[in-house]
């Protein structure tokens, strides 16, 4: 229809074709008055006046809607061309933010973008519209990942729907087709429930809820067949979401939720627990990206709160944790201490056979420490009763991941235990593990001495894939898509798990014991040599660095777009993540802190070898 270089109406240049069907072609264009890009899009000459009129309809929909979630229209044709100018929206499907991971950023990314389309939809239906057509092709990302909701080809008043439906009017994507729409019984607005249940199942899942050879089996699915559990397919989906999934695809309307706006109310609260339950997790998540759901407003630099001292802190690699409200100390003083956090006050006190080889780590209110003669103890938590205690465990680390924990063991045996969900498998790796596993997109990531990355299914414990490396001693750490491995002699590569390649290698120069954090498109990692590099996370490319008074060993942390770090020194530093621009630096204690500094409910807790554990606040 059209080419590149062509003038719709003496005005849009076109500069590209964003897509076409049966009725209409999307085209890239450029208007060269307001000096903005948008997308025109164009009704095909000779069609029939059912599409015509879908067409104008579609026209007339997004005139009505003034919403920041309904894409805008800029503009209508005013030749004898039929089309309509609107907002560009090039940042992909909405099902581009999925599968659901169970780190921080990308929980608040999926549901986030989930919460603004139930409104969306809420504000739709509340003006007596039903979308009737709503896909992961009609829900498009801006280029900051804001959700759109747009295609309006399909948009019946609610009390039409009825009599159109009648006359054998099935219209819509089977795959994500409500039960009454694909049998052509009346439709309301629990059509486009149940359609956004589809669409969040896959952006939580990978998949679609049925699947099938033709449309038609796919349909006959939706009518009849049970819903796999989301939880089922990615082990990583909140219980609370697997529920709600479950009533927006119910087979029967009036078993959905009451409304949309209801279902963004759910969502909230799904979120707010979820990322509360980040915080009890090693480094925010199974990706170990260094990042926390919230900190304190720490701009203006930071206070102490309180400080205690304890017989001994936390050395490399174990660490702080929290665990049901409390503050955990994995001392090298064999021993395990709990600490009130409002004031700093002992809570409990459990000896353990060795110093404590790894961050005590409380899931599902059970305590697990391991010790660094391989012995293993599990505690029932708040209370500390002794559950379990043995010996030759050598724990290398542990993953939470759903509602089970993964055991990397020192001679290459990794094991997943889940006896909530009945799952467990077992693998053994030719060589020892070096460092805890981490967990990304369905795939656990485990280094072992011989300089191997092993990439196994996180479901059965299937090998996907090796990479041979270096000696790391750092964990791995997985930020969208990419895994960034550190080299002990300095290398950092960033390792794409799609395409199988690397995407580049930095050089820090000195020894990497800190494993690198990850934030929003950006990478921090830092050296022995007392560097601190902000790396872009597509290219490698500098983004800004500085030097530091100490070497490093913990893993730097970002929450609210504050990187803190903690030096061999005895320093506890801040900066803006994005800028660099140094925030505060406090001399926490004389002896070194190899521990990352933990940030949970609006405050920062560091704890040195000495024992010294200080919480600060903004």
């Amino acid at each position: 229809m059209f080419n590149p270089g062509d003038v719709i109406d003496e005005r849009y240049e076109v500069t590209g074709v964003l897509g076409q069907g049966g009725m209409a072609h999307v085209f890239h264009v450029r208007d060269p008055i307001l000096e903005r890009d948008a997308a025109v899009k164009v009704l095909r000459p000779h069609l029939t006046e059912a599409d015509s009129g879908r067409f104008r309809r579609e026209i007339r929909a997004l005139a009505q809607l003034n919403h920041p979630g309904v894409v805008s229209i800029f503009d209508l044709g005013r030749s004898d061309l039929v089309y309509f100018v609107m907002e560009l929206v090039a940042g992909g499907m909405v099902t581009d933010l999925g599968p659901l991971e169970g780190d921080t950023e990308a929980l608040t990314r999926l549901l986030d973008a989930a919460i603004e389309i139930a409104d969306t939809l809420g504000y739709i239906h509340r003006l007596g519209m039903v979308h009737r057509d709503l896909t992961p092709r009609n829900i498009l990302l801006t280029s900051s990942g804001r959700p759109k909701v747009m295609d309006f080809g399909l948009v019946l008043l609610a009390e039409t729907s009825k009599s159109l439906t009648r006359t054998g009017l099935t219209l819509g994507t089977p795959h994500y087709m409500a039960p009454e729409q694909a049998i052509g019984q009346a439709t309301g607005f629990q059509v486009d429930l149940y359609a956004f249940g589809a669409v969040l199942y896959k952006m939580v899942t990978g998949s679609t809820p049925f699947d099938a050879d033709n449309d038609q089996a796919v349909l006959y699915h939706h009518v009849y067949t049970e819903l796999t559990p989301a939880r089922e397919l990615n082990p990583e989906t909140p219980e609370d979401l697997e529920r709600l999934l479950g009533r927006l695809l119910a087979k029967t309307p009036e078993s959905r939720p009451t409304s949309a706006y209801a279902v963004a109310d759910t969502l909230r609260s799904i979120r707010y627990k979820a990322l509360s339950a980040k915080a009890s997790e090693p480094l925010g998540g199974p990706s170990r990206l260094g990042v926390y759901p919230e900190g304190p407003a720490a701009t203006l630099g930071l206070s102490k709160r309180w400080a205690a001292k304890l017989a001994s802190g936390p050395q490399w690699p174990s660490g702080l944790s929290v665990g049901e409200g409390f503050l955990l100390v994995g001392q090298r003083g064999d021993s395990v201490t709990s600490l009130w956090p409002p004031d700093g006050s002992v809570h409990l006190e459990i000896a353990t056979s060795d110093e404590v080889h790894l961050p005590p780590l409380v899931h599902r209110r059970q305590l697990y420490i391991a010790s660094r003669d391989g012995g293993f103890q599990v505690h029932g938590w708040p209370e500390g009763n002794a559950v379990l205690s043995q010996e030759g465990s050598n724990l290398a680390g542990m993953l939470p991941y759903g509602l089970g924990i993964v055991f990397a063991i020192s001679d290459g045996r990794i094991e997943y235990q889940s006896p909530a969900e009945g799952r467990a498998w077992k693998v053994a790796l030719p060589s020892g593990v070096t460092a805890p596993p981490i967990a990304h997109r369905g795939t656990l990531l485990v280094t072992t001495d011989d300089g191997w990355l092993y990439c196994l299914d996180a479901l059965s414990g299937k090998e996907r894939l090796r990479v041979k490396v270096g000696t790391m001693r750092a964990a791995p750490t997985a930020h969208r898509g990419v895994v960034l491995l550190a080299e002990r002699d300095g290398a950092l590569h960033a390792f794409n798990l799609d395409s199988h390649e690397v995407l580049w290698t930095y050089d820090l120069g000195g020894d990497l014991w800190a494993s690198p954090a990850a934030w929003r498109g950006l990478v921090f990692a830092t050296s022995w040599d007392k560097d601190l590099r902000c790396l872009a996370h597509k290219t490698g490319d500098d983004v800004w660095a500085c030097t530091l008074p100490g070497a490093v060993t913990g893993t730097p942390v970002v929450a609210d777009g504050i990187l803190y770090l903690t030096t061999e020194s005895g320093h506890l530093l801040g900066f803006d993540a994005r800028s660099g621009e140094a925030l505060f630096e406090e001399q926490v204690s004389a002896s070194p802190i190899q521990a990352s500094p933990l940030v949970a409910a609006g405050r920062v807790y560091v704890a040195s070898l000495d024992g010294t554990v200080t919480a600060f606040e903004a």
